[in-house]
């Protein structure tokens, strides 16, 4: 049996799965692409919460509300003035999978390709018996927690939460009924590009910090979606904690092949049942 360390270890990974499949999951729904470059937001999350706090001195809840708030704006902009001007699903799919290359270099000429980190936020750790967590992942922890609550509600006890759900399951429908399906798609990029910053913001006092640490949150992110079936919320958010979870305890016995052993686990799963777990509905 894995240390109680390993299991908080896979915790804090699904944590990050977590809150970058969800808004995968969103823009999925909507949009009706997978954003390749979702990696890319939750680095640029991570790279500004770092400026803000080391460079410009914001304490860091703010930095990491403005980090939000520029990356969402950064998601929108992308949309309205790239992926609205290329038809068909393979040239936007081309187009978010060229963006990946852009930002990377761009943060690698502004930031350098050294390992950067912020000192930790919360220092110390809580000890319950044999089991001691330090508070900055905790602190990840609860985060995703709240974000996923907060989620639940505005989807459900929100105009543009249900406009959302609507927009997802009959768009036709949706529109019939007066909602701005181009305006919820502007909203859920904004968000799913806000949920991979904010992911990246809370990493980021816990792992190093430089211009391609988003390139296996997003592989692991898109995996949890699979499984959880494309288009599920309830999927992401399972799938999220078995990939945390798997390549955490897997990592603990066989080191680097890990994730050999992971891939071909998911594939089993697909195997078994190609639609994943909760089918393609936004639920």
């Amino acid at each position: 049996m894995p240390p109680p360390g390993i299991w908080i270890d896979g915790l804090v990974q699904s944590s990050i799965y977590i809150t970058m499949a969800f808004g995968m999951v969103l823009v999925f729904s909507i949009l009706g692409i997978l954003n390749w470059t979702h990696g890319q937001y939750y680095m640029l999350g991570a790279i500004a919460v770092y400026y803000g706090v080391t460079a410009m001195g914001i304490p860091f809840p703010f930095s990491m509300i403005l980090s939000g708030v520029i990356i969402a704006g950064l998601g929108v902009v992308v949309k309205k003035a790239l992926i609205d001007r290329v038809s068909g699903d393979l040239y936007v799919g081309a187009l978010t999978l060229a963006l990946i290359f852009f930002f990377e270099g761009a943060a690698s000429m502004l930031f350098g390709l050294q390992d950067k980190g912020l000192t930790q936020v919360l220092p110390g750790v809580l000890e319950v018996g044999a089991i001691s967590i330090s508070y900055q992942k905790l602190a990840v922890v609860i985060f995703t927690l709240v974000v996923m609550i907060a989620m639940y509600l505005v989807l459900n006890r929100t105009k543009i939460g249900l406009a959302i759900r609507a927009a997802s399951q009959e768009p036709n429908a949706a529109s019939l009924y007066g909602i701005r399906v181009d305006r919820v798609s502007l909203v859920v990029m904004g968000i799913g590009c806000a949920l991979a910053a904010w992911a990246g913001c809370i990493m980021a006092p816990v792992y190093p910090v430089n211009p391609f640490i988003g390139r296996i949150p997003m592989i692991f992110s898109l995996l949890a979606i699979v499984i959880g079936g494309l288009g599920s919320l309830t999927g992401a958010i399972v799938g999220g904690i078995i990939l945390g979870f798997l390549n955490s305890v897997i990592a603990y016995y066989i080191s680097y092949y890990s994730e050999v052993v992971l891939f071909v686990l998911v594939v089993l799963i697909l195997l078994v049942r190609p639609q994943g777990l909760f089918g393609a509905s936004l639920k």
